[in-house]
């Protein structure tokens, strides 16, 4: 018994799925019952049929057996709509030709009084109107075309009256047993399923209740017209220092801050709540002992019963906001040390460049001086860069348009005046470099300058030295060049001969880059290379 009980079951509830609502839920249950149970009222009258002698009349009954056995399988494919019209139409074709083959006195046109009920019990009223109407208008139709052709469509005159008396007998219990089968079982699956809600819902609440009571932040719960607070959770009544909930309850979400926020500020909150319905921020908040804390608050606006409410959840994030108070704390001082490592690296530069100058007062070489110079030169190139870092707020890159034109000011000043007057053209916009590629860079950039400084305008009265530098966010690309003599340095690079063409070779491969040169009516470098 309990193994059939089980087998009723599994076959009832074949085909339901999380996502069906409750009442296509019981819906669904009713139709793959009402087609085991068709089989049941069925197999009686197919076994009277083969003891009757009527074959064919019973080899029919059972292919509608075998129709109304399918109707689970329907379901378990999610056919709902078809396993409902499949077993309406079959029940309605079955009747129809068994009242046609047995006359009118044999009754069994009774049956569409309950089967006219069925459309009503699996369809949804409100949502498949048509298909109950469809049902209706076919049954009633059916009926019609039955009495018009006076039940003799497929009328066998060999079945003896004494046998349509007792069919008569049979189809009028049948059809009173099937109403009262289709009403009965819609009070049981509807029961049935109304239980599993309430012990869903119930479950549910104490669910939410326990996940409300012991959560590890304070939620509040508000009503948004007037943001009085109706509900709170034990959390709340500790994080905020109070006895009991009443000392919180009526109370707005403005009464626990530390300082009340502006005008503006709460118009603000209401026109995100408004928008997306939550609003996150950080307040400090005051307890009801005078303490305070920071809490991360989230807002969110929620129905309840048609009201609207505003539940907020607050964290208290009291401790990461001194951590991360530590970690600035830490890192400003990181970083004036930084700056302050970056002032005196200039300042020793500067004192070995005025070392190197005072050292060269006392050389009579001419070439020995213009070494020292050059030297001086590169040394200030490195000590302008760590000038720039710190005066810089960030410690991490510098601005080169401004470090190359500082940087042709110096040269400009360190050189002696000589007979050509030379003017230079800087153009370059809003191009940053970290340390790591500016002293390199800024090396090359002085050494191409001095080289063309002193060399490329030999016998002419007049020149121009010209800088472009431009950056992408993946390549950086500086030229410089001169409408000098010209010079093929394309072979000089190869194989140096100088310590400033040296210099320039080495620190071009230090930073990864690709050096070219053309000398058509002066020379000009191109370097780039990856930031």
């Amino acid at each position: 018994m309990k193994a059939i009980l089980n087998l009723w079951e599994i076959i009832s509830h074949t085909g339901t799925a999380k996502e069906l609502s409750a009442s296509d839920t019981k819906r669904l249950i009713l139709t793959n019952r009402f087609g085991i149970i068709a089989v049941f009222f069925t197999f009686p009258y197919l076994l009277g049929f083969l003891y009757s002698g009527y074959n064919n009349v019973a080899l029919f009954s059972g292919l509608c057996c075998i129709v109304y056995f399918s109707i689970p399988f329907y379901n378990k494919f999610y056919l709902y709509t078809t396993s409902k019209l499949v077993l309406y139409l079959g029940v309605l074709v079955h009747q129809f030709v068994l009242a046609s083959t047995f006359g009118e006195s044999a009754g069994i046109h009774y049956m569409y009084i309950a089967l006219i009920l069925l459309p009503i019990v699996l369809f949804d009223i409100k949502k498949q109107i048509g298909l109950i109407l469809f049902c209706i208008i076919i049954t009633i139709f059916a009926t019609l075309v039955l009495y018009f052709t006076q039940f003799s469509l497929l009328l066998d005159p060999t079945i003896p009256y004494s046998a349509k008396e007792t069919m008569d007998i049979l189809y009028k219990i049948t059809t009173v047993i099937g109403c009262f089968v289709i009403l009965f079982s819609s009070i049981i699956v509807a029961t049935e399923t109304e239980k599993v809600l309430d012990d869903s819902n119930l479950f549910l609440q104490y669910q939410m209740k326990a996940i409300f009571d012991n959560s590890h932040d304070a939620i509040f719960l508000s009503e948004s017209d007037v943001n009085e607070i109706v509900k709170v959770n034990y959390r709340a009544q500790e994080l905020f220092e109070v006895d009991s909930e009443q000392d919180l309850i009526g109370k707005t979400g403005l009464d626990l801050h530390k300082n009340k926020p502006s005008e503006n500020e709460i118009n603000r909150i209401r026109s995100v709540l408004n928008d997306s319905g939550s609003y996150h921020g950080e307040v400090l908040y005051k307890t009801g002992k005078g303490n305070e804390f920071w809490g991360s608050t989230a807002i969110k606006t929620i129905n309840i019963n048609s009201k609207n409410y505003f539940a907020v959840r607050i964290t208290d994030i009291t401790a990461r906001q001194e951590f991360n108070a530590k970690i600035k704390s830490s890192l400003r001082e990181k970083e004036i040390l930084l700056a302050e490592i970056h002032h005196r690296v200039k300042n020793n530069l500067a004192v070995i460049s005025g070392l190197l100058g005072l050292q060269s007062t006392y050389i009579e070489n001419a070439d020995a001086k213009k070494a020292f110079e050059e030297c001086r030169n590169r040394i200030h190139t490195m000590a302008l860069i760590h000038d720039k870092l710190y005066q810089n707020e960030t410690l991490s890159k510098i601005d080169f348009c401004e470090y190359i034109n500082d940087l042709v000011r110096h040269i400009k000043n360190s050189y002696n005046p000589t007979v050509s007057e030379i003017e230079f053209s800087v153009m370059c916009h809003e191009t940053f470099l970290d340390i790591a590629l500016a002293v390199p860079c800024g090396l090359i950039l002085n050494e191409l300058i001095s080289n063309a400084h002193k060399h490329a305008f030999k016998g002419k009265e007049k020149g121009k030295i010209k800088i472009v530098c431009s950056s992408t966010d993946k390549n950086f690309t500086l030229m410089v060049s001169d409408d000098g003599v010209g010079f093929d340095m394309e072979k000089a690079l190869i194989e140096p001969r100088s310590l400033g063409l040296t210099l320039v070779k080495a620190l071009v491969g230090q930073i990864n880059g690709d050096i070219k040169t053309t000398f058509n009516e002066g020379t000009a470098f191109y370097i780039s290379f990856e930031v």
